[in-house]
């Protein structure tokens, strides 16, 4: 009988109360308009600043299989790609950053190629009539503007894909921004799913803007996933430079007056565009914008608990803006529970969670306290592993976020940051 009244009393409190917000309809009414000031940038309301990095995030899979189609020879791109593209790219990382008077090779471009190719890439694109409907809504949002292009593609690093992580760098004049994008995993020709499994601890370097501000051994490293920090920054096949100097080389040009940096991925994805947020974020180069803003899509776990502080901190010092999304039966985001190897420890997630199911969605952050236990078994227990793609892909993130349109638009990532019933009475942050 005692053990039946504690079963019911930790059901309980897993599908009720907690630091959790279920948004409604109502609530976010109160909320804001379409975009909002914060720190002198215009941020768009939370779905219109989301669903742009999802459909990056999508996308990157499908380019990387385009161009690799292509230096295979099973597709000719001979009479699709630029001209001082074509001799390049397949020895090379696509890098065209000289184009268009040095804004880079414009989104309308990527159409015609992959409109060209078409026939080709549906045998190659499992989900193509997905992808395609991603093509032309961001091609309507293009096209809403005729004086000029908006959206362009810089770099695309996927030629080293068997050793390295595949990412793009795009730029986004309309919203004044630069997009990095991580691919998640793929197959067992690359590194991804060794990295996934490399999941003992690693110390990283705790960044030179935190340093006076925390203790103890926090000052000096936190702990985290070490095959995830090997794939950007410490990577023993990387020939040449690490993926974190390459970024780092690849958005600075790009990086104007009033522009902010935005990162993003899904799944292994999402924990690489974790890392790098972390770190930019951390850092004390001066034509780093802050704050950085990341929107990851599925996330395993990245640190510890000291990630965790270190990562909350910069948030409150308004160097971070992070929106982690992931639907309510997907597994990837319970894994892995606790770091392999000698220094066992349990893992934790960072930043705002938008938690998605068919009907609704909840909003948690872990600064809110208490309520630990009840994190940990809503994410590792309560998951059908049998359903595992259907709620990882991001074609399902997308449709749930459609059904919670209206609410979502009247929400802003900043504004949930300032809520003390989300953030804790604690939480103050700082307006850089």
């Amino acid at each position: 009988m005692k053990t039946y009244t504690f079963v019911s009393f930790v059901f309980a409190l897993i599908f009720q109360a907690g630091p959790f917000v279920l948004a409604t309809e109502a609530e976010a009414g109160a909320l804001a308009s379409s975009t909002k000031s914060f720190g002198g940038y215009d941020y768009p309301n939370l779905y219109d600043e989301a669903m742009p990095m999802l459909w990056a995030s999508k996308l990157v899979y499908s380019f990387a299989k385009l161009l690799e189609a292509g230096r295979e020879g099973s597709l000719d791109l001979g009479d699709t790609f630029p001209p001082e593209v074509l001799a390049a790219y397949k020895d090379k990382r696509l890098d065209v950053r000289d184009m268009e008077g040095g804004n880079g090779l414009p989104f309308n471009k990527l159409v015609e190629i992959v409109v060209a190719n078409a026939e080709n890439l549906k045998e190659i694109e499992s989900e193509w009539e997905y992808v395609g409907n991603i093509i032309q809504k961001i091609q309507a949002a293009e096209d809403a503007d005729q004086s000029s292009d908006d959206f362009f593609l810089e770099t695309f690093s996927s030629i080293d894909a068997a050793t390295q992580c595949v990412y793009g760098v795009l730029k986004d004049n309309k919203n004044k921004r630069v997009v990095v994008v991580f691919r998640g995993s793929t197959d067992l020709s690359t590194r991804d799913w060794q990295t996934n499994l490399s999941a003992q601890l690693e110390g990283m370097k705790t960044p030179k803007l935190l340093k006076d501000s925390l203790k103890g051994k926090l000052k000096k490293r936190v702990l985290v996933h070490r095959g995830f920090y090997n794939y950007i920054f410490n990577n023993k096949r990387a020939k040449g430079d690490q993926r974190y100097d390459m970024i780092l080389n690849d958005i600075k040009p790009f990086v104007e007056q009033g522009y902010k940096i935005y990162v993003t991925g899904h799944s292994l994805g999402a924990a690489l565009s974790s890392l790098l947020a972390f770190k930019l974020a951390g850092s004390d180069k001066s034509w780093i914008p802050k704050p950085i803003t990341c929107i990851s899509y599925a996330s395993p776990f990245v640190g510890t608990d000291g990630f965790r502080t270190a990562f909350t901190l910069l948030e409150k010092m308004g160097h971070i803006r992070y929106l982690r999304v992931n639907n309510d039966a997907d597994t990837v985001p319970t894994i892995p529970p606790f770091s392999l190897g000698l220094r066992r420890r349990l893992m934790k997630h960072v930043g705002i969670n938008l938690r998605l199911s068919d009907d609704s969605f909840i909003l948690s952050h872990p600064n809110s306290n208490g309520w630990g236990f009840v994190n940990a078994f809503r994410n590792s227990v309560l998951k059908p592993v049998w359903s595992v793609l259907k709620y990882h892909s991001l074609q399902t993130h997308e449709e749930r976020m459609d059904a919670q349109k209206e609410t979502l638009q009247n929400l802003h990532l900043n504004d949930l940051y300032d809520d003390e019933k989300l953030l804790g009475k604690e939480f103050n942050r700082d307006e850089l």
